[in-house]
């Protein structure tokens, strides 16, 4: 587990709210902590604007060229960071949130994004305190 490649050397922990186990992650948490966490690279984000390059059709195919090999690249490296979590996982070093630690999760959040507020809801709909991650007494 060690080594290059962007391998934990130590098992992965996230701050996670509300008394929520610390080896608690998702995998789009841990896809994001391994820096792979978007669905593309976003290489071709700042390549275009002012790439003078691209006038010319030898420009062109050039960049095409850069820009399949950079997405190969990353889609290599992020079913790689996949296929870690799985086996991480599968060894029961780390976990999957349940739905409720998702939810916790989500309702610390900014109070402004209207997941974070429907999270608080449904959490209240269950009888639990999104704050403290408790049943609410009645």
């Amino acid at each position: 587990m060690g080594g290059r490649g962007g391998s934990f050397r130590v098992i992965p922990k996230i701050k996670n709210p509300v008394g929520i186990p610390s080896n608690a992650i998702t995998e789009d948490e841990f896809l994001k902590l391994k820096g792979v966490g978007d669905i593309s690279s976003g290489y071709t984000v700042d390549k275009l604007r002012g790439n003078r390059a691209l006038k010319t059709q030898r420009g062109q195919e050039k960049f095409e060229k850069e820009v399949l090999k950079a997405n190969a690249d990353y889609s290599s490296k992020r079913a790689s960071a996949r296929k870690e979590y799985k086996s991480l996982v599968s060894k029961g070093m780390i976990r999957d949130k349940t739905p409720t630690e998702r939810r916790l999760t989500t309702a610390h959040g900014h109070p402004d994004n209207q997941s974070t507020q429907a999270a608080r809801r449904l959490l209240a709909k269950q009888g639990i305190d999104w704050k403290t991650g408790k049943k609410i007494k009645s």
